[in-house]
């Protein structure tokens, strides 16, 4: 009788924290309803309410899972925006945090974006913002504008002069200077991270980089930061899609006879049906921003190219 009496007391607890918590737990019929929707390409359950408790509960116990992205994406799950939110807080600099700010403009959400760039202490707004630079859309760039606009580098004190390097001049004589590679590894996960994969370190969107060390020289290195326009690598060109909805993607395209599969920073790719298409353009600029290195003190650019320069064949 006292066990039975104490199962129920934990039973009672286990629901009530359940309540508290506002989340409820994923069952193997959960899954089984996800799983089924996604091989039948049903991703518009808005008018079912049990998928629509089915999917919430099963994403939610994806996070952190390989494929939460895209699940959250293919299915609109709106419920999961909070948790986009906090994984750009946690860390900006993450593969994590490239990917939830892309859905957070997927889904119209740039106001909290705003506000989360003004809340946000300086390191981490700035890390943000380099973010939203690598997403070409007219939300994305007026999000930047103002942000840049009110946080003027004239008014800022920096413990180290901005690499303005104006002249191949100036990079040459950069070039010249030695830097610490441990500390230019960690200028490489902050800024290069997202769209570079080196090693073990990065994600594979824009050109491999880990054995750059062996194709080019440091002032070659410089340019291709400062300058990135200068030459864009075959097979890495831009593209901007937009979609009869409005939408916009940028990114590296490759194509089926079907559909249009566009790879963007960060690791996220959206397949996109032909048949949806409005607008497809070729860029003229390189996927990589123009100034990047102005976000980089002179001391932080020399190292980052001491670690590159390091990166060669084993």
């Amino acid at each position: 009788m006292e066990m039975r009496y104490k199962k129920l007391l934990f039973f009672a607890f286990f629901a009530s924290v359940s309540f508290v918590s506002g989340e409820e737990e994923a069952t193997p019929k959960d899954r089984l309803i996800v799983e089924t929707l996604v091989r039948l390409e049903r991703f518009d359950i808005s008018g079912n309410e049990k998928w629509k408790g089915a999917v919430r509960r099963y994403v939610q116990s994806q996070r952190s899972q390989e494929g939460y992205f895209e699940l959250v994406e293919q299915f609109l799950v709106k419920t999961e925006l909070p948790e986009l939110l906090r994984l750009v807080e946690k860390d900006p600099t993450s593969s994590q945090s490239a990917k939830s700010v892309q859905l957070l403009f997927r889904f119209g959400e740039q106001k909290e974006l705003s506000k989360l760039l003004s809340s946000s202490n300086k390191k981490k707004a700035n890390a943000i913002a380099t973010l939203l630079s690598f997403i070409k859309n007219p939300q994305a760039e007026k999000l930047l504008a103002q942000y840049k606009s009110s946080n003027d580098p004239a008014t800022t004190v920096a413990k180290d002069a901005p690499a303005l390097l104006s002249s191949l001049e100036d990079i040459d004589a950069l070039a010249r200077r030695t830097g610490n590679s441990t500390k230019g590894k960690a200028v490489y996960q902050k800024f290069c991270f997202a769209c570079h994969i080196a090693g073990d370190l990065g994600i594979d969107f824009g050109p491999g980089l880990s054995e750059i060390g062996d194709k080019l020289p440091k002032s070659e290195l410089l340019l291709a930061i400062v300058k990135p326009n200068a030459g864009i690598s075959f097979d890495y060109e831009g593209w901007t899609i937009q979609t009869k909805e409005g939408l916009f993607f940028a990114g590296i395209v490759s194509e089926s006879e079907r559909d249009l599969i566009v790879r963007m920073a960060g690791g996220v790719s959206q397949e996109i049906k032909k048949t949806d298409v409005a607008k497809r353009t070729k860029m003229k600029a390189s996927l990589m921003p123009e100034g990047l290195h102005l976000a980089m003190s002179e001391g932080e650019l020399v190292d980052l190219v001491e670690f590159l320069s390091a990166l060669k064949k084993k």
